[in-house]
């Protein structure tokens, strides 16, 4: 993506940061957060950018900000998705995670300027969602998709794509910071628990993809990844921090959280192309084949092996 004008809502967040990083050179970016901590310290980083204070719950600071800027390009990383704190907090999570996205989507509309390209990103929670969050984001889902039937002149793409290894919140500074404090024993909430996990580098890809492809238009994008058990997860980490041979204790799964996730259900399998490429599938609005015998994407049948987690991490760059 180069000579576009970027505009990154909730742009302060690991993927945020990643976004500017690989865009900044060749690209006029505006990082719009609530943070203003964290555009300080980015702006260190990225003195370039374009920094405005701002919440995707207040529409009219959305739309001043795109009446200002002009942006070819909007992407919409902001979320509450803590699934333990959404939980907790039902109403500002349909704030953020609902209203908040109807709001960026009527200012679109109301814009003047002509938008090129509209960019959501979405999680596998949002899959046969158990939880708040994976609830507000499935209907953060179908409004875009909504909105894309009505479009002719702007871009819609969607992504969804499993727990990002390196983000804000990830298991990696939590496990090492255990082990580094000199336990003997990591907390596992179930010993057969499985994740879909992804790096910010190929998420950053799937946008990427997402925004290049001229078939992403109204369909969701989901990338083709592996499983792990998190047990097989956690002793990767510790053997990257020298210890061989850890111990596990159990503690409660936490309120709202899956055994497994799925990143496609077998309803919308009903939807999918697999063939879109070899790294990705797409969720369209329509069905492609009538067949209800469909088995969902789901992370319990696409574990890698035990023994293979650690040089696969390894290998990604995140140990």
């Amino acid at each position: 993506m180069k000579n576009k004008k970027i505009m990154i809502i909730g742009g302060t967040g690991a993927l945020g940061v990643s976004l500017t990083n690989r865009w900044c050179d060749g690209n006029e970016i505006l990082i719009f957060s609530r943070n203003e901590h964290k555009q300080e310290n980015m702006k260190r980083q990225f003195p370039k950018a374009i920094y405005r204070i701002g919440d995707v719950k207040d529409k009219e600071s959305i739309l001043r900000n795109m009446y200002e800027f002009k942006p070819d390009v909007i992407v919409n990383t902001a979320a509450l998705k803590t699934v333990w704190v959404a939980q907790d907090n039902p109403y500002e999570t349909i704030l953020t995670n609902i209203v908040g996205h109807q709001y960026l989507i009527d200012c679109v509309r109301e814009c003047r300027h002509q938008i090129e390209t509209l960019m959501f990103i979405s999680t596998d929670k949002a899959c046969s969602p158990v939880n708040v969050y994976g609830m507000s984001k499935g209907i953060a889902e179908q409004m875009y998709v909504n909105f894309a039937k009505e479009q002719t002149d702007i871009k819609v793409a969607l992504c969804r794509y499993g727990n990002v290894l390196d983000s804000t919140g990830s298991l990696i500074p939590v496990f090492k910071d255990i082990i580094d404090k000199g336990a003997e024993s990591l907390p596992i909430t179930n010993f057969d628990m499985t994740r879909f996990l992804i790096t910010l580098d190929e998420a950053i890809d799937l946008i990427e993809w997402s925004y290049e492809s001229t078939d992403s238009h109204g369909k969701i994008i989901v990338p083709k990844l592996p499983s792990m058990k998190i047990i097989d997860f956690a002793k990767a980490i510790a053997k990257s921090c020298g210890v061989d041979d850890i111990n596990f204790h159990k503690i409660p799964i936490r309120n709202g959280e899956k055994l497994h996730e799925e990143m496609i259900s077998s309803i919308e399998m009903q939807r999918t192309e697999t063939t879109l490429s070899k790294k990705y599938m797409s969720i369209g609005w329509e069905r492609n084949n009538e067949d209800y015998n469909h088995k969902p994407l789901n992370s319990e049948f696409h574990v890698m092996d035990t023994n293979d987690t650690y040089e696969f991490l390894l290998n990604k760059g995140v140990l």
